[in-house]
């Protein structure tokens, strides 16, 4: 998939760390799949991620914790 910002390449596939406020809460989820550009940074997840991230919060959001990995 090719980057928006003018004067970018390429995106490619990578793992991030995705921050997201849940609840009033900043939570962090390790390992997330999606497309980077090299260039600039911009990150780009897939439907399917935003809906497995949703499911994922919604089962851990209970625990103490506010990092946890992208489990599958």
């Amino acid at each position: 998939m090719k980057c928006q910002t003018p004067g970018c390449t390429e995106r490619e596939a990578r793992e991030i760390s995705h921050s997201v406020i849940y609840r009033e809460r900043t939570v962090v989820v390790h390992h997330v799949p999606a497309e980077v550009c090299p260039e600039c940074g911009d990150a780009v997840l897939a439907e399917e991620t935003t809906i497995h991230l949703a499911a994922l919060l919604r089962r851990k959001a209970r625990a103490k914790g506010t990092a946890f990995p992208f489990e599958v």
